[in-house]
């Protein structure tokens, strides 16, 4: 199937893409990786009349470590996360989910920031950079702000960001001493449940996040899990499955991925005993 007619736009600054979006105003979509977007137009799921592409758009395709936060620009692909010695030295661990997000094609074209406007419910990096932490920088005519992924997502293929703002990159802080994990369970290069884990050291003790993914469309932290793994020296994969069954029995998992409800679920338990042992290695 081939999309309904579109005009493309290449701004040269950010200021002339945020020109286009309010000439254009609902019938307009920014444009970065595309992977997802070039999906939706073609099976005509998403119908605009203008496509505004950020690729011309300078200072979008960086990666810095500052004052103690690693930032990644919104047009930083996963497989340059994947590769960048950066990211392999002060996040291992993400470097190495952003490694095998989907194949090597939609690495090698797809950015974070893409996946992350796009809302995609069954993706990989949500669940990491809410653990970590993370927050998205938004620009749009009112300015810019800074917002938690914990507090980004509000469902499938639905985040808080306006249509008029684009994400112009993702901000990390970066914990010494820190340890993070992704482990998952994919069906047709997508995960039909994933976990993250983070164990950060503060003032000798341990402080663990561990967030489960694609299971109801957005993020979600696993509370008894990181309550029992505060106070552990050692993982006990009894007592963390069971923690993880509590928590997932309060979630409603999303249909339309492989497997059931049941085995998604223990899916996740048995994922969150996992990324915590690598944590603790």
């Amino acid at each position: 199937m081939k999309p309904r007619r579109f005009e493309f736009h290449s701004p040269a600054s950010i200021e002339d893409a945020l020109a286009l979006a309010g000439r254009f105003e609902d019938e307009f979509m920014f444009y970065a990786g595309g992977t997802e977007a070039l999906i939706g137009l073609k099976e005509r799921v998403i119908g605009v009349g203008h496509v505004i592409n950020l690729k011309k758009i300078p200072g979008l395709k960086e990666i810095r470590l500052d004052a103690g936060k690693l930032h990644i620009g919104a047009l930083v692909t996963h497989q340059e996360i994947a590769d960048s010695p950066l990211v392999q030295d002060v996040l291992p661990g993400y470097a190495v989910l952003s490694n095998n997000v989907a194949n090597i094609r939609v690495r090698s074209a797809g950015t974070l920031a893409g996946n992350l406007c796009f809302a995609e419910p069954n993706a990989d990096p949500p669940s990491m950079l809410a653990a970590l932490d993370a927050e998205v920088v938004l620009l749009g005519a009112q300015g810019v702000r800074s917002v938690p992924v914990r507090g980004y997502f509000e469902g499938p293929y639905c985040t808080v960001r306006e249509e008029a703002e684009f994400m112009t990159e993702i901000v990390i802080p970066i914990m010494k001493g820190s340890r993070s994990a992704y482990r998952k369970v994919v069906y047709l290069n997508r995960p039909s449940a994933g976990v993250a884990a983070v164990r950060n050291v503060v003032n000798d003790a341990a402080a663990w996040e561990v967030w489960a993914g694609s299971i109801t469309g957005m993020p979600e932290r696993l509370d008894r899990v990181c309550a029992l793994l505060d106070g552990l020296d050692a993982v006990d994969e009894a007592k963390i499955m069971d923690a993880a069954a509590q928590d997932m029995a309060e979630r409603d998992v999303m249909e339309g991925v492989y497997g059931s409800e049941a085995y998604r679920k223990h899916l996740v338990a048995v994922l969150a005993v996992r990324s915590a042992m690598e944590c603790m290695q």
